[in-house]
């Protein structure tokens, strides 16, 4: 037997009955019974198969097999499967007679009346085959009848009348879809015959499914048998398939369907064998997806066609389930091969029926993209409304295709500025500098009066970022002449672009912007506060302002810039914990929603709270991905933003410098330029470059004083000074200045406070330094800035060796020297080591409760806080220390070393 026999054979389910049938009848046919077989069933259930299966077991008892195909290319062919099946070499060719003409070349008919040519023609054939059967039994195995040429049928009719005392068997396969043919005269014929078998296909049962997918994919798909029955309705050909794409996947954990290539290929093949009534209803379908109800489908396809027939056709071949598709990759694989004018035109009937019955904009707008049609009057409008739905959902290839559609349409010169403006918001999340780029042009319309006040607010968030001083100005001018016209909603938005206006561009802003309507709008208020707490600090109602917004407002294209605002209120105020949740939280959403420049905006503010919080390592790693998510040029002023956090983070660590990266002009003029100035004067006092640091400094100070924005909480920049001046031995303008650091606005606030006091105990006398060192340290404990408190920290330990205190400078420095190691301060760590006397030897003689406990004595912390720590008892931390002291040969805690290690 052949290898296709051997897989007929393995797939041959639940057709025991059909075998036993097609033995017997060729059984018959070798005792000298000739007769005809009919293969009948639903598409691809398997009658191929059993016609296969009869093939082989007739070649195998020594008969002749002649074989055919009906074609649907060829169903005008005259005498074309009859052709095929006297092409065999067994058979002597045609050279003379009617019968070699008619096969040489097409007749005028593929219906033959039964005339005198007609019989000379089949008497013609049937000798040869008489001739043939006398030596041999011969079987005829015609696949696909239905697609026969009306001769080929009226030969074989001639044929089946006269095989009651030959050895010939007829056997042939024919479609449930194809029973409505033209010409069914040979049926009529062969029925009234005595030996006709009509073997009948049927798909295979759950139970049957299962036997099959142990053959195929063994236990694991015989286990989940009802899952793949759900897919198939028990097609065989279509479990087939889907068992290659298992396979071809490496399978899954739970033995489920996987519906790929395979599926959808053998999908297209049902549909292309179902007939042109079944096919028609089938790309209809696929074209409307789940909106398809049977109304619209009547509407969709041509009234003749009987749409319930043809569904339940494909319901039975498995393709269909309840009239849908099984799987969206089935439904794919017949659009993919309807005809490309067919496909849209259909997607253009369905957006027009879809528009009439109300359906979601979405549904319509996808069907007029598919068309690449839009010249209805309502298309504009729909295309518009879907990008912006499909923004909603964070669809940006759906939004681009809408808008695209769009532009493409005849446009008046509103509808060209409302499809650019929305393109550019679409744009924006993943190219900021790209989308201004494309609205650039409309900065030109603003001044000209080509676009109204309303688009005009809408425009000032990208001219705030990307524009000239010039463009903002007068855009500001063209919005102001025409504020009548704007409803309270766009109101609301333009005075809170003011707001932010006059806190990132205070030479541009003038005065402080109305906040009226503040009570009513969120989003406004906190832009309001936001400004108010740069200039007067923050207070208890601009805290809870900022949590409201981050607790009520959804992120989005319009809220993203408030919600930024909210975060730095709570930064400024320093509250960092809760600003930091708050970040981390805001940063996975816009991670999963795939939204790039939320991505790099919060990551950016991440890494300003992480630097704010004594973490400079983590600082820089998130100011450079911030950078790699949006390049500089994409951050427009704001770049100076992640800019000074890596410079200051590299300040502090003994980073490179992100020297030659091009900003705008217009930067050193915003916030953002005096963060620059200020971050590179802590890079040049870290260089050992005092007077450049102070003159970035002061210069910062300067443009803070002017804008009414210097807030020791946004930018410390006197603390700073104050050692750069007394690096420059310039020591009675040190102490003026780190006075007024805490006479300004946020001074009270720990992180703030504790960086001024340190300041101010550098330029006091050797007691009161010590005095305000300890509280310096104390506050930055509870604002939890670990840079800050390690420089604090270390500042209190060479005040402590000056003033005779060298246990107590040592156990402090190595605190210091800690924090140092595990943030990799790495300037600070090496004026750390000068300081401190070298640590003893053989540190890992201790053992691991020793260490413990030792590592928690050296970071200073008592007995009891040792205890409560780890769990145990203060008589036992004093037996631990006890024994540590012998073996590292030391007098007491103030000589632990600090290589002992962090117990986490």
């Amino acid at each position: 037997m052949g290898a296709y026999a051997t897989f007929v054979d393995a797939t041959l389910v639940e057709r025991d009955a059909q075998t036993a049938q097609l033995e017997a009848a060729l059984a018959d046919c070798l005792a000298g019974r000739g007769g005809t077989v009919t293969i009948t069933g639903g598409v691809a259930t398997g009658k191929t198969e059993l016609l296969q299966f009869l093939q082989e077991r007739a070649g195998e008892r020594g008969t002749t097999v002649l074989t055919a195909t009906g074609y649907c290319a060829e169903s005008d062919l005259a005498l074309g499967v009859i052709g095929q099946l006297f092409a065999h070499p067994a058979l002597p060719p045609l050279c003379t007679g009617p019968a070699a003409g008619l096969l040489a070349g097409p007749c005028e008919s593929d219906v033959m009346p039964f005339g005198q040519q007609s019989t000379l023609v089949s008497q013609e054939l049937w000798a040869q085959l008489q001739a043939l059967s006398t030596r041999e039994p011969v079987v005829i195995a015609v696949d696909d009848l239905h697609f026969a040429d009306g001769a080929s049928l009226q030969a074989l009719a001639y044929f089946g009348a006269r095989l009651r005392t030959s050895r010939v068997l007829i056997a042939v396969t024919e479609s449930d879809q194809h029973a409505a043919r033209r010409d069914r005269s040979w049926q009529s014929m062969l029925l009234r015959q005595p030996r006709v078998t009509r073997v009948r296909v049927h798909p295979l049962t759950e139970s049957g499914t299962a036997t099959l997918l142990g053959r195929l994919v063994g236990p694991a798909g015989r286990d989940t048998a009802a899952a793949w029955a759900g897919f198939t309705s028990g097609n065989p050909l279509l479990l087939r398939a889907l068992a290659e794409d298992y396979h071809a996947a490496g399978g899954t954990p739970d033995g489920e369907p996987v519906a790929g290539e395979e599926y959808a290929a053998a999908v297209a093949t049902c549909v292309r064998r179902a007939g042109p009534a079944a096919r028609e209803v089938a790309r209809a379908l696929a074209v409307l997806g789940d909106a398809a109800t049977p109304a619209l489908l009547r509407q969709l396809l041509d009234r003749r066609t009987d749409i319930p027939a043809s569904t339940a056709a494909l319901d039975a071949a498995g393709v269909l389930h309840g009239g849908r598709y099984h799987a969206s990759v089935a439904r794919c694989a017949v659009l993919a091969t309807t005809p490309g004018p067919e496909r849209t035109g259909l997607h253009r009937r369905a957006a027009a029926l879809l528009h009439g019955a109300g359906a979601e904009v979405r549904v319509v707008a996808g069907h007029l993209v598919d068309a690449g049609h839009a010249d209805e009057p309502w298309a504009f409008g729909t295309l518009l409304d879907a990008a912006r739905d499909a923004l909603r959902h964070d669809d940006l290839t759906g939004a681009e295709a809408c808008l695209d559609l769009a532009s493409r349409a005849g446009l008046d010169d509103e509808q060209r500025v409302a499809v650019t403006m929305l393109h550019g918001l679409v744009e924006h999340r993943t190219d900021p500098a790209t989308s201004f780029r494309r609205l650039r042009p409309l900065v030109a319309d603003l001044r000209e009066g080509r676009l109204t006040a309303a688009q005009g607010v809408a425009l000032l968030r990208s001219l705030h970022l990307y524009g000239t001083a010039p463009e903002i100005a007068s855009a500001l001018r063209r919005i102001e002449d025409d504020l009548h016209t704007l409803d309270p909603a766009t109101m609301a938005g333009y005075q809170a672009a003011r707001q932010w206006l006059h806190a990132s561009h205070p030479h541009l802003a003038g005065q402080d912007p109305d906040a009226a309507g503040t009570d009513d709008e969120p989003l406004l208020r906190v832009a309001s506060q936001a400004n108010h707490v740069l200039r007067a600090g923050a207070d208890p109602e601009a805290i809870r302002t900022a949590e409201l917004v981050l607790q009520t407002t959804p992120l989005d294209d319009g809220s993203w810039g408030a919600i930024q605002s909210a975060l730095y209120i709570l930064i400024y105020a320093d509250r960092c914990d809760l600003a930091a949740t708050w970040c981390d939280e805001l940063l996975r959403e816009a991670t999963d929603r795939e939204v790039t420049a939320w991505r790099g905006i919060f990551a950016a503010t991440r890494a300003e709270i992480a630097l704010r919080r004594g973490r400079p390592r983590v600082a820089a790693r998130l100011a450079r991905e911030a950078l790699q998510l949006i390049p500089p040029r994409g951050w427009g002023v704001t770049v100076g933003a992640p800019l000074a956090c890596l410079i200051t983070a590299g300040a502090a660590t003994g980073g490179a410098d992100p020297a030659g990266l091009a900003v705008p002009d217009l930067m050193w003029r915003t916030r953002f330029g005096a963060q620059m100035l200020y971050a590179r004067g802590r890079q040049r006092l870290a260089l050992g470059r005092p007077q450049g640091a102070l003159d970035d400094l002061m210069r910062c100070g300067r443009l803070l004083t002017e804008w009414g924005i210097d807030l020791p909480a946004f930018l410390p920049w006197r603390s700073d000074a104050v050692e750069a001046l007394l690096q420059a031995g310039r020591a009675g303008e040190a102490s003026t200045l780190a006075a007024e650091q805490l006479s300004r606005p946020s001074s009270g606030q720990p992180r703030t406070r504790g960086i001024a006091l340190r300041a101010l105990a550098s330029t006091a006398q050797a007691r009161r330094r010590l005095t305000l060192l300890r509280e310096s340290a104390d506050l930055l404990t509870q604002a939890d800035d670990r840079y800050e408190l390690a420089r604090t920290l270390t500042d209190l330990g060479e005040a402590q060796h000056r003033a005779g205190q060298p246990g107590r400078a040592g156990m402090v420095l190595r605190q210091a020297a800690l924090i140092a190691d595990e943030e990799e301060l790495t300037l600070l760590r090496r004026r750390i080591s000068a300081q401190l006397a070298p640590e003893p030897e053989h540190a890992d003689v201790l053992s691991t409760a020793e260490r413990q406990v030792a590592t928690l004595a050296a970071t200073g912390r008592s007995n009891r806080e040792i205890a409560e720590r780890l769990y145990i008892t203060v008589s036992t931390v004093e037996q631990h220390l006890t024994h540590a002291y012998r073996k590292l040969r030391i007098k007491g805690r103030t000589d632990l070393p600090a290589s002992l290690g962090r117990i986490s």
